[in-house]
């Protein structure tokens, strides 16, 4: 399925919520989902537009800011929700995941220990940030939302992003361990020949 369908379905899903501006959409996608999930506003503004002149979403409201400024608030309206629903309910597209850290991992030995795991040490920096912010995430969807039908589903993406950081800083930490390990060995060996020479 095609990017720009799919952010269709995460719009309609965040509308179902409550009404929101483009701006309110790209908010709350990046408070509630954006450890797994991400759109950008090139992609949002059009993609509501679209749906706005097929009738998946509405024109709610209009909201002025202080600094003149005009704010269109849309809802989602009884199309797009059965849109929604059908495709809640179609299998999952699989996805084949783009990693440059392993790419580059893979072909490491042409430049040796000391990148690679300059790599890692920088992927381990950015996941330990992550795992602290989704913790917190955790914790205000889990207080906000308590007793709401929606918590459990909520929380089932919530755990597989802390999952699967806790499973990458492990990884982080074998990954440093034999780099560091072949750093050492190598300049052991430079230490050799420099005594031989």
């Amino acid at each position: 399925m095609a990017r720009e369908n799919t952010c269709q379905f995460a719009i309609l899903g965040m509308l179902c919520r409550e009404p929101m501006s483009g701006y309110g959409l790209r908010q709350t996608i990046e408070r509630t989902v954006g450890h797994f999930w991400q759109e950008s506003y090139g992609n949002l503004y059009p993609t509501l537009e679209r749906m706005e002149a097929e009738g998946l979403v509405a024109l709610d409201r209009e909201e002025h800011s202080p600094g003149g400024r005009v704010r269109k608030v849309y809802r989602v309206t009884a199309d797009g929700r059965r849109g929604l629903s059908e495709w809640l309910r179609r299998p999952v597209v699989p996805h084949v995941e783009r990693n440059e850290l392993l790419l580059k991992l893979f072909f490491g030995a042409r430049v040796g220990p000391e990148d690679s795991l300059a790599h890692v040490e920088r992927s381990r920096a950015e996941a330990e940030g992550l795992l602290a912010t989704l913790r917190l995430i955790d914790e205000d969807v889990r207080h906000s939302r308590e007793g709401h039908p929606e918590l459990p589903y909520s929380h089932l993406s919530i755990r597989a992003g802390l999952l699967g950081l806790e499973a990458h800083l492990r990884w982080c930490d074998e990954a440093q361990e034999t780099l560091q390990r072949l750093a050492h060995a190598k300049d052991s060996k430079k230490k050799k020949k420099g005594e031989v020479g």
